[in-house]
């Protein structure tokens, strides 16, 4: 079923570097001093380069009492106090360096980021745009200024972020900032845009290297925090949120191989490879996770999840064992592990398991439905009804439990009792298509038929998901009653691409056929339909168990 994605940013991991101002006018200055203070800068730049730090603030405390107006001392020291975490000292000194050196642009932006870490954004903000305003092409003061508009979260604000980092990315390519702008497409919901940035982001990453130091005297480079395992995770955990799956497996994949340790990021890995139906690659990478002694209750419980989807629940059950046995107080893991039990014949034992588990937890709302999916698969309807009634007094806008309090109606031939309940389940989540799809249904077994109503529901169902073949097999239904031959054949035939096996879909549409005086094709359909075995022309009650069951799995 379709969701809405929620994309999750990843936290922008840029420090707030502090560059060198250029020196040249104050050097002039300090020489026509006698060059005293300058000496001083010279000699407190030598010790710190050899670690000696207590020398080399002596010796720019010396400068600044030679010449106190110095901004070479006064930002040495500034990098030294915010090194030392002492951000009020590092303040007085960016701000002096900036007041005597109003027109240079590395004083003005060294004054901006201690304002940023002093939470002082605004002032912080001015700074920069100061500083940009004297050297438009500085990339420190462009992704400092960006990083306080990104903060903000506004979409008006994430485009002027935007514009700052793609300016700074013009004028010093940089990792963090190739993965700020995917980042920014990400959170404005720009799929697309996102998918192009990750692609210049990937260029840069494995190669690149940022300024580290503080100032131009003190050069030295560090890995791109972009590169880190952790980075690399977080961004491919939104990038998989956001539907960008094959980036995602690549950003992920990375991270694992820097960190193997990262359970977080394995397990993400699965789920993409999951998502792209690669089942074998998912539980291998579970699987080797687990061979080299990385297993938490959620490696156990993912890859169940794996082994569920590629139907080999005869592992999927014991693998959710194993999760229990690591955490045996998780709700969500007993209440997993009742639905396999169900899921895989064994609805009894569900049932014993899921009553275990709420004696732990009697205020769950979805152990109480899982309950009674268990019981109504075990022939219990009215113990079933109860755990569903049950489930919704903890839960009233519970859409599943009031989808299958509908289904207990209409099971029982209660159809406008049913449609109440799916239509309030519609009310619940407007955002699940499976409500719409049954209310429509069992609307159609009433007595007197609202069509608009159905062709309503049936059309809000296929919008919201596209894919949805019960519901383009039912809108074809309504066609053929209202005798819209070239519609229903249209809407048979993408029944049948969305589920070829479908033996109602053949014969129906081959009667269509018929109508449209297509003969070949009506042949070539009832054909179909005659190869197709009883089990599967006599599936659609199960077909509609398994319709519930997804609706479930919202909540599970």
């Amino acid at each position: 079923m379709r969701h809405p994605t929620h994309p999750r940013c990843a936290k922008l991991l840029f420090a707030f570097a502090l560059a060198a101002a250029p020196f040249a006018a104050h050097a002039a200055q300090d020489g026509a001093r006698g060059g005293g203070a300058q000496t001083f800068v010279a000699e407190g730049a030598s010790a710190l380069a050899r670690g000696d730090d207590a020398a080399a603030r002596a010796a720019f405390t010396k400068a600044l009492r030679a010449d106190p107006n110095n901004v070479e001392a006064h930002t040495y020291l500034g990098v030294m106090a915010d090194s030392a975490g002492d951000l009020k000292e590092a303040e007085l000194h960016f701000a002096a360096a900036a007041s005597v050196a109003p027109f240079s642009a590395s004083a003005r932006n060294n004054y901006g980021a201690i304002l940023v870490r002093l939470n002082r954004p605004q002032l912080a903000a001015a700074q920069f745009e100061a500083s940009l305003k004297l050297d438009r092409d500085q990339p420190n003061a462009l992704v400092n200024l960006a990083q306080i508009r990104f903060s903000s979260g506004r979409p008006e604000d994430l485009r002027a972020s935007r514009e700052l980092f793609e300016r700074a990315m013009r004028v010093a390519p940089d990792a963090d900032v190739a993965r700020a702008l995917v980042v920014i497409s990400l959170r404005l919901g720009e799929k697309e845009s996102a998918a192009a940035a990750y692609r210049d982001y990937d260029a840069q990453v494995s190669t690149s290297a940022r300024p580290a130091a503080n100032s131009a005297s003190m050069p030295s480079t560090s890995p791109s925090p972009a590169a880190s395992a952790a980075s690399r995770a977080e961004l491919g955990e939104a990038l998989f949120e956001s539907g960008l799956v094959e980036e995602s497996i690549k950003e992920l994949s990375a991270a694992t191989a820097l960190d193997p340790s990262n359970a977080g990021a394995v397990i993400a890995l699965a789920r993409g490879y999951l998502k792209r139906k690669d089942i074998p690659a998912a539980g291998r990478t579970l699987e080797s996770a687990v061979a080299r002694g990385l297993d938490p209750a959620p490696v156990y419980a993912a890859l169940a999840d794996v082994y569920e989807a590629g139907g080999y629940a005869e592992h999927a059950i014991p693998a959710m064992r194993l999760a229990i046995a690591r955490d045996p107080h998780n709700e969500l893991y007993r209440l997993r592990y009742g639905i396999l039990l169900n899921d895989t014949k064994a609805p009894q034992a569900a049932v014993i398991r899921l009553k275990e588990a709420l004696q732990e937890f009697p205020n769950s709302s979805r152990l109480w439905l899982a309950l009674g999916i268990s019981e109504q698969s075990d022939g219990k309807n009215e113990d079933a009804q109860k755990s569903f009634e049950r489930a919704l007094s903890l839960d009233p806008r519970s859409a599943p439990a009031l989808a299958y309090l509908g289904s207990a109606y209409a099971e029982r031939g209660q159809y406008a009792e049913a449609v109440s309940f799916y239509e309030r389940a519609t009310t619940a989540d407007p955002g699940l298509a499976v409500p719409y799809f049954l209310a429509a249904d069992a609307l159609l077994k009433l007595p007197e038929t609202d069509t608009a109503r159905v062709e309503k529901y049936l059309s809000r169902a296929i919008e919201i998901e596209p894919d949805f073949a019960e519901a383009h097999l039912a809108l074809a239904r309504l066609d053929v009653r209202a005798e819209r031959w070239p519609e229903a054949a249209a809407e048979f035939e993408r029944a049948i691409r969305l589920d070829p096996q479908s033996a109602e879909a053949h014969y129906q549409l081959a009667r269509v056929y018929v109508r449209l005086k297509r003969t070949d094709e009506a042949q070539r359909e009832l054909a179909e339909f005659k190869q197709l075995s009883d089990a599967q022309k006599e599936k659609r009650e199960n077909d509609r168990r398994d319709l519930l069951r997804r609706l479930a799995n919202v909540r599970f």
